[in-house]
């Protein structure tokens, strides 16, 4: 029998709003959130309204992921569902191919409280290649729009897998974010040809920017929980570790569940699909077989704490 591992707290579910996407990026494994080829469809309408008083009672934050959430054309729709039903804490990952700063505002206006862009890079090449986007003008609206959030006081982060293709680039991207004052995840990516830039190269070209920029930091501004945040004021730049344990489960050398405070939720053929580790194939039921699931999930993280 598996053994479960509880890297983090509770606190967040991730729900998939559609499981297409319209990038094909390098470093999305068949493990990422929500997708097609995990069993994830299209949750519709009258799912998020049933889903809508459970996640308001539970209390934890929302996720919109996908697949690519803004390939829903009625995405503001399903925010203002969730947000008029009480969910008040609601966040946005998006790969920002469809932004633009009226749709981000009317995102807002619905009730979106935070967005996180996946930004492989500003260099069009790099970018194009990563992503298999052709669109030339994909990252002029990606800045456009983050320029604007930031001047309206909008929540907003940048979220970057560091690949030997884009860690060349990455100083570009730090500088856009620093003077712009934008939150910068970088996460160090999985990768099972072992072709990966481990946390301790990502670690390194981060301080050694900070340098040639004369900001030396020191360690009363860098917190080393759960990967390296480094505190620049009113935003930060935090590096994440690859989820420990996870190439070792994909190769088969451990059969260990990792738990690390998520829980997903999507639609499938009018029924809900979920689980509480994307370490474990999604199940499919009803409402109340959800419910089910989730009361157990917390009931594990709340054992597991006690200890």
């Amino acid at each position: 029998m598996a053994k479960v591992e509880i890297s983090m707290p509770f606190y967040e579910v991730r729900l998939s709003v559609t499981g297409e996407c319209n990038h094909k990026c390098k470093y999305c494994g068949s493990f990422s959130d929500g997708k097609a080829i995990n069993g994830y469809r299209n949750l519709s309408l009258d799912q998020v309204s049933d889903l809508t008083l459970l996640l308001k009672n539970k209390g934890l934050h929302v996720q919109l992921t996908g697949g690519e959430p803004t390939l829903r054309k009625d995405l503001d729709q399903i925010i203002r569902i969730l947000s008029k039903g009480g969910v008040k804490d609601i966040g946005l990952t998006t790969n920002g191919s469809i932004l633009s700063p009226e749709y981000a505002q009317r995102l807002f206006d619905a009730g979106i409280s935070d967005i996180h862009i996946h930004v492989p890079s500003l260099d069009c090449n790099v970018f194009e290649r990563t992503t298999r986007n052709k669109r030339k003008n994909v990252i002029n609206k990606i800045i456009k729009t983050a320029i604007y959030l930031k001047a309206k006081c909008k929540k907003l982060e940048f979220n970057t897998p560091i690949t030997p293709l884009n860690l060349p680039t990455l100083p570009q991207l730090m500088e856009f974010c620093y003077l712009n004052e934008i939150n910068f995840k970088l996460i160090e990516e999985v990768n099972l040809t072992n072709a990966q830039v481990s946390e301790k190269q990502i670690i390194s070209e981060v301080e050694r920017w900070f340098q040639k920029k004369g900001l030396n930091l020191d360690e009363t501004r860098i917190d080393k929980r759960y990967g390296r945040i480094y505190n620049l004021g009113n935003f930060s730049f935090r590096i994440a570790p690859a989820t420990k344990g996870l190439t070792d489960y994909l190769t088969g050398k451990s059969d260990t569940i990792l738990y690390d405070g998520r829980y997903w939720i999507g639609g499938r053929d009018k029924n809900f699909v979920f689980t509480p580790s994307y370490f474990l194939r999604v199940q499919s039921g009803n409402l109340r077989d959800l419910e089910l699931n989730l009361n157990e999930t917390i009931d594990k993280y709340n054992e597991i704490d006690k200890k």
